[in-house]
């Protein structure tokens, strides 16, 4: 057996996050009979996550095991989030990226006023995971609010005979950059540029991170895949095994702002040749001693997490999700709707602000500057004002809990 089969497939391992299996891009053909099996195991699998000390999630090197509630990764400046959405009236919100639900029960707590929930997740397991958290939440929300409404409040409902309004709740197994074909496919009580609110955390969760299966940390071995769900069309083992060198160089000085970029990707493909990498180990050994790098650490960081991250964003195409989620976003607001990203790292938190900047009317920057006797660009429609001119981080004393959220910047802009 290959050192890929040995590892097991993510339908029976602990905990989930956005991916869903553990497989390459070798093995596709058999993963297709697989997938109409992989709800039915995701199920066992999240029960397992919390219930069995042998299945239970690992705890990662750089985050807690669990939030307040007990799911297996713990969400980044809610604060700030609950307090971006505070003073919108928030009837339809919509999280791209649901993960095991910690933004969004939270915001369904805030918002009892809250009737439409739309939930995007490429991975089953964290449908599971955060589908009965978001419900149980808005459910304890509204009955707070009509203990609250005191006695003839209550005798009026019941003289008016008025019925509560059923709750929608709506989740989308799919990538948020198919946030336009989605919505328009939830027909019923949906109207165009009708949503309220929309949440967008970027990056990998504790859930992939935490688990060797998923193979997204190289602290333990684990199959070479990376990708967040089914769907994405390459893993981590088809681009460090099949791409050629040139594009492995690219990824690694564009992506992973390696400035040993043409090394690395020389050493990975040189290793290949031997025999393919099929693990997170055998990556990082591939990569081997970087130049000027003393006890295997530049400052406080690995070298090899650069070129991990190059490797996943290239296998997942994470920043064209981005280019192409914005617009969507934005178009399906409501006027004073308002959309919150989070982002992780430069190459990310850089798009959002040009878009957002963009969307505000403000002309783009250029890659030259124009002199003052040609003419100048034209400034783009003013669609959205910014609520934050400058992005939102976390304080030190949610650093100190969870050093993951040393790097989230949180960019908030509202629809005109």
């Amino acid at each position: 057996m290959s050192v890929r089969g040995s590892f097991s497939r993510f339908g029976n391992a602990a905990g989930g996050g956005r991916g869903a299996l553990c497989f390459s891009g070798r093995a596709r053909a058999e993963a297709k009979d697989e997938e109409s099996k992989t709800t039915e195991t995701s199920a066992t699998a999240s029960t397992s996550t919390t219930t069995s000390p042998k299945n239970k999630l690992k705890l990662g090197t750089n985050a807690k095991q669990s939030d307040v509630d007990g799911a297996p990764h713990v969400p980044v400046l809610m604060r700030q989030v609950l307090e971006s959405f505070g003073d919108v009236t928030l009837k339809t919100f919509v999280d791209c990226t649901m993960g095991a639900g910690g933004h969004s029960s939270a915001v369904a707590t805030k918002h009892p006023e809250l009737r439409m929930f739309i939930g995007f997740d490429v991975d089953p397991l964290a449908h599971t995971l955060a589908g009965p958290r978001i419900q149980n939440a808005l459910r304890e929300a509204q009955k707070g609010k009509h203990d609250g409404d005191g006695d003839e409040a209550s005798s009026l409902r019941e003289k008016e005979n008025t019925p509560e309004k059923s709750f929608s709740f709506n989740p989308i197994t799919a990538n948020f950059r198919e946030l336009r074909a989605q919505l328009n496919l939830l027909q019923s009580g949906l109207e165009t540029s009708s949503i309220d609110g929309i949440l967008i955390d970027l990056g990998v969760s504790s859930m992939h991170l935490d688990l060797p299966e998923r193979g997204f940390s190289f602290n333990d071995d684990g199959p070479l895949d990376m990708r967040m769900g089914p769907s994405a069309p390459y893993s981590a083992f088809d681009v460090v095994n099949d791409w050629p060198q040139t594009e492995i160089e690219r990824i690694l000085r564009d992506y992973g702002e390696e400035k040993h970029w043409r090394l690395l990707a020389r050493r990975i493909c040189e290793a290949r040749i031997e025999s393919p990498i099929e693990t997170t180990h055998g990556l990082v050994s591939a990569i081997g001693r970087v130049p000027g790098v003393k006890h295997g650490r530049s400052g406080n960081v690995n070298p090899a997490t650069r070129t991990f991250q190059a490797i996943r964003i290239a296998a997942n195409d994470e920043l064209g999700c981005i280019e192409d989620v914005i617009p969507a976003a934005i178009e399906s607001l409501k006027p004073g709707g308002r959309l919150a990203i989070i982002t992780f790292h430069s190459l990310e938190d850089k798009i959002v602000k040009e878009l957002f900047k963009k969307y505000a009317g403000r002309v783009p920057e250029t890659d030259r500057p124009y002199s003052q006797w040609e003419p100048q660009p034209p400034p783009p429609p003013k669609i959205v004002k910014l609520i934050t001119r400058k992005p939102l981080v976390a304080d030190d004393e949610e650093v100190k809990a969870n050093v993951r959220a040393r790097s989230a910047k949180l960019r908030v802009c509202e629809k005109l």
